[in-house]
C-alpha cells in the first residue's frame, strides 16, 4: 500500500529548490508531478495534506490529446506555445517552421494522428521508421521526420502532458555515408578558361556566379543576397540570403563574415555592379530583385554539359550549385588552411565550434586570396576521357555589360 503522495526537491532556472509532488488516482496510477511552492519537505507535506483534506490533491486533468489534437497548432508562427517559448533563448526562422509544419501534415498525422500522446511508445516509433524503409524514404530524410517528431513528444513531457519521453527507448536510423565525386580541379579550369562565352553560351553574370561560388563556397541563396553595397576592393561581405519564398533575411547560421577575394573576381563584380548598382550584384532586373535559384542551376548544368560531362554523371555525381562547397571547402584545405579556417571562409559553423574559432576573421586569411588566385591561374591537365582540356586566362570584363540582360 502506498501513500496519497510522494515528495521530491527540483532545482528551478532561478538556482531555486522547490518541492514537487506526485499523486496517485483510484486504481494506484502515479500522476503528476505537480509544484507545491514550497522550499522545505515539512511545508510541502503540509501543503499536500491539506490539499488532500479538501480532495483536490489531483488537480482536474484534462484527458490526454491525441497527436493531431497537439499538433494543430504546434508549428503555428504566431500562436505555437512551444515556438514563443523557443524565441526567448534563440533565434528562428520561418522556413524552419514551416517545413516542420509541413512534415507535421505530410507524414506524421497521417500516421500518428488518431493516438493518444502517452500511446507512442518507443515500440511504436520504431515500428513507424520500419514503415518509412519500406515506403523507400531514404535513411537521412527518415531521421529528419524522426527529429521533427522528438522535439514535439520532448516538449509534451515538459508540459507534463506525457509522463515520459518515448525516444529514450528508440534510436535514429543509420546515416548513409554517400561518397562525395566533386568538380574536380581541371573542370574548373574548363568551365573558367579563355573560351568562357563558349562555355557559359556568352552569359557573364552566369559564369562569374558560379566562379565566386566555386572560390568562397558562398550558398547559393547567399550568392542571390549579395548586394552591390557589399562588395569591396579587396573582400565582399555576406550578411543575409535570399530565396523567391522568404525574400531578403538573415543567412542560415545567422552570422556575418567578410571573405577575401582576389582583384580579379572583384573586378568582375563590379562590372555587374555598373548595371545594378549598389542593388542585387546577380540580377537581370536592374539590380531590384536577383535572378532565381533554378536560373543558376540549370546555367551549371548547361555549362557541364558543354565542358563534356553527360546529364547522367552531373545526377549521378549530384553536380549542382551546392557542390561548389565541397569544392572549394577541398581546395582551400589542399592550400594549407586548417578545417576551422576554412569554416570561417564558408561561413560553416558547427555545434562543436568554440567561440574562439566562431568569431575568427577570415579577413586576416590572406592566404584565401592565393589559392584563389592559383585556382585562376595555368593550364589544366589532358583529361584521360578526352574531355576538352581549356587553356585558361583571365576572364575579360565586359565593360558594356550587355551579356548581363542575356538568360539562358
Amino acid at each position: 500500500m502506498h501513500n496519497d503522495f510522494t515528495l521530491f526537491s527540483r532545482v528551478v532556472p532561478s538556482g531555486k529548490t522547490v518541492v514537487y509532488y506526485y499523486a496517485y488516482d483510484g486504481e494506484g496510477k502515479r500522476l503528476g508531478p505537480w509544484t507545491t511552492g514550497q522550499t522545505t519537505r515539512t511545508a510541502a507535506r503540509n501543503y499536500c495534506n491539506l490539499l488532500n483534506r479538501k480532495g483536490k490533491l489531483l488537480p482536474e486533468l484534462k484527458g490526454i490529446p491525441t497527436f493531431a489534437e497537439f499538433a494543430a497548432l504546434f508549428w503555428d508562427w504566431e500562436k505555437s506555445e512551444y515556438l514563443k517559448e523557443r524565441r526567448k533563448r534563440r533565434k528562428l526562422t520561418q522556413s524552419y517552421t514551416d517545413k516542420n509544419k509541413k512534415v507535421v501534415e505530410n507524414i506524421l498525422v497521417p500516421y500518428f494522428g488518431k493516438m493518444k500522446l502517452d500511446a507512442i511508445t518507443g515500440k511504436e516509433i520504431d515500428t513507424w521508421l520500419d514503415y518509412l524503409i519500406s515506403k523507400k524514404y531514404k535513411n537521412s530524410t527518415a531521421n529528419g521526420f524522426y527529429g521533427s517528431l522528438q522535439t514535439m513528444l520532448k516538449w509534451a513531457v515538459k508540459k507534463h502532458i506525457i509522463e515520459r519521453d518515448p525516444f529514450n527507448d528508440v534510436e535514429k536510423l543509420l546515416q548513409e555515408q554517400k561518397k562525395k565525386k566533386i568538380i574536380t580541379h581541371d573542370e574548373f579550369k574548363a568551365l573558367f578558361c579563355d573560351d568562357w562565352k563558349k562555355v557559359w553560351d556568352n552569359n557573364f553574370l552566369m559564369c562569374t556566379a558560379h566562379k565566386l561560388a566555386g572560390l568562397t563556397g558562398i550558398r547559393c541563396c547567399e550568392i542571390l543576397g549579395l548586394k552591390g553595397e557589399y562588395v569591396f576592393d579587396d573582400h565582399i561581405f555576406i550578411c543575409a540570403q535570399f530565396d523567391e519564398i522568404y525574400g531578403y533575411r538573415e543567412t542560415k547560421t545567422k552570422t556575418e563574415h567578410n571573405i577575401p577575394l582576389t582583384d580579379e573576381v572583384i573586378a568582375e563584380l563590379k562590372s555587374l555592379m555598373n548595371v545594378n548598382g549598389q542593388g542585387f550584384v546577380f540580377s537581370l532586373t536592374g539590380g531590384d530583385k536577383p535572378v532565381n535559384r533554378n536560373y543558376l542551376y540549370h546555367g551549371l548544368r548547361k555549362a557541364l554539359q558543354n565542358i563534356g560531362i553527360t546529364e547522367k554523371e552531373i545526377d549521378e555525381r549530384g553536380l549542382n550549385v551546392h557542390a561548389w562547397r565541397h569544392f572549394c571547402n577541398t581546395e582551400l584545405q589542399d592550400g594549407g588552411l586548417s578545417v576551422k579556417q576554412v569554416q570561417a571562409v564558408i561561413g560553416h559553423k558547427t555545434e562543436k565550434m568554440t567561440d574562439r574559432y566562431t568569431h575568427f576573421d577570415p579577413m586576416e586569411l590572406r592566404k584565401v586570396t592565393k589559392i584563389q588566385a592559383a585556382l585562376l591561374a595555368g593550364k589544366p591537365d589532358v583529361k584521360k576521357n578526352d574531355r576538352p582540356a581549356l587553356s585558361l586566362v583571365k576572364m575579360p570584363i565586359d565593360e558594356n555589360a550587355e551579356t548581363n540582360k542575356q538568360a539562358s
